[in-house]
């Protein structure tokens, strides 16, 4: 993408940003000066891709300007169009690591580490929400299996926690409603003693539990839409399945935190499914204004390109379950 183009009348400007985080995990961020646009918002660093200028040089460009270091290593977070009254800008988002220099204000802006989870307490310019939910969502979105026993199931969700799993979906639709409720909140004194975060399937009162992390909602269910958002307390993760643009539109005007796409290759527990393919998947994401999972016969192995395909990371079944 040039760092101009023209969309019929409007302009759309390619914009690198770079979420800098230091080897103690907190994040760098810097206020906006009060005489500037939204003056007073905290954002991260970033400016115009100038032609010609590969990515990677623009945010070590952007970051030498605005605060005197440089970045080792980039990896790709998220890319997000926002549109304004007079132009769009497409944010794309990279991960810095491995700072070189000691950071500094060089525009006179205040400058300030913080943890990540501070980033949701911070005013930021809308544009930058879903560039928060990315910062905050890890690669890996575990889907929960076929289980014979409550005791199998704790211990398969044990096993992948151990082995750093932080957001999980508990998805049993063989189950009667009781059943899956005390199921689910015994998986969320698991999830809770280690900070990982448990979605779960269900209508609009599985909400109102003062326990509950979130719900990922089928398809079929984003018809409600903006009720799922306004029943949604303000740390609850509220997610969808997508298989489409109409879907991944519904779930956007819906409100959604982030979204599955699938089935990106084919899968044994949806033989039926026709799969997306990774040229369609990565065209699908790169239009999502949230954060997108790929789902649908990935393995842990894929998790990179499909990260540097755009997407969050990978959402799975047998990449985990069977490895539990």
């Amino acid at each position: 993408m040039s760092s101009e183009n023209q969309t019929g009348a409007r302009k759309v400007v390619h914009v690198a940003v770079a979420v800098i985080r230091g080897e103690d995990g907190r994040i760098l961020i810097a206020r906006r000066p009060d005489d500037k646009h939204m003056g007073g918002y905290w954002e991260f660093p970033g400016g115009k891709v100038e032609e010609g200028e590969s990515i990677t040089s623009a945010l070590n460009r952007e970051l030498k300007e605005e605060l005197d270091i440089e970045a080792g290593h980039f990896q790709k977070l998220i890319s997000i169009r926002h549109d304004y009254p007079d132009k769009s800008v497409f944010l794309d988002t990279w991960w810095a690591e491995d700072i070189n220099g000691e950071p500094r204000g060089n525009e006179g802006q205040e400058i300030r580490w913080v943890e990540l989870k501070e980033l949701t307490e911070l005013e930021f310019p809308p544009a930058n929400g879903p560039i928060i939910t990315a910062a905050l969502l890890p690669n890996r979105y575990m889907v929960t299996g076929q289980f014979d026993s409550a005791a199998e199931l704790l211990e398969k969700v044990s096993c992948q926690i151990e082995q750093g799993v932080e957001l999980i979906q508990f998805r049993a639709p063989w189950l009667d409603e009781s059943t899956y409720s005390h199921l689910a909140r015994e998986l969320h004194h698991l999830c809770r003693e280690t900070g990982a975060r448990l979605l779960l399937k269900g209508g609009p009162e599985v909400l109102a539990e003062s326990w509950c992390d979130g719900v990922h909602l089928m398809s079929k269910q984003l018809e409600n839409g903006l009720a799922w958002r306004d029943a949604c307390k303000p740390e609850q993760w509220l997610a969808a399945s997508c298989h489409n643009r109409d879907q991944i539109e519904q779930a956007v005007a819906a409100g959604v935190d982030f979204i599955t796409l699938s089935p990106v290759k084919p899968t044994k527990t949806h033989p039926e499914g026709e799969p997306i393919g990774y040229a369609n998947a990565r065209e699908l994401t790169e239009g999502c204004p949230v954060p997108v999972y790929w789902l649908g016969g990935l393995e842990l192995e894929d998790e990179q390109e499909v990260i540097d395909s755009g997407a969050q990371g990978i959402a799975a079944i047998g990449a985990f379950w069977a490895q539990s």
